[in-house]
């Protein structure tokens, strides 16, 4: 998939290289790539999302893939372990395509425990 992303960025612009999308400085210290519809963007949402589990988004660049009615999200974000963030989008069903921290991993068991606790609240 990330040659895939890779690929989109080159095809969109001549200046902005692949290198700048996935390099992280030392205030961005994670990089988060999202897909979801044309319809259902809405970057309020993504940031009240990112917002909430205090975090802030240092830098985003929002890609449109071949099709047309979707999009790929860049986020890069102030926090070392975005394992929070990532299991927020999933929740409001933003479809994780990439993932980068510089520490942390979203564990095995944090995802059981997100599937369960979803599963209780459909009940």
């Amino acid at each position: 998939m990330k040659d895939f992303i890779e690929q989109q960025i080159q095809s969109q612009s001549l200046s902005f290289n692949t290198d700048n999308f996935l390099g992280l400085s030392n205030t961005e210290n994670s990089l988060i790539v999202i897909e979801c519809s044309l319809i259902d963007y809405s970057l309020t949402d993504i940031a009240r999302i990112v917002e909430s589990n205090n975090a802030h988004v240092m830098n985003l660049f929002v890609l449109p893939i071949v099709d047309g009615n979707t999009l790929l999200i860049s986020i890069k974000l102030n926090l070392i372990d975005v394992s929070p963030v990532l299991m927020s989008l999933e929740r409001f069903n933003y479809k994780i395509v990439y993932y980068l921290m510089k520490e942390g991993v979203v564990t095995d068991t944090h995802k059981e425990r997100l599937d369960e606790l979803l599963y209780y609240l459909d009940m």
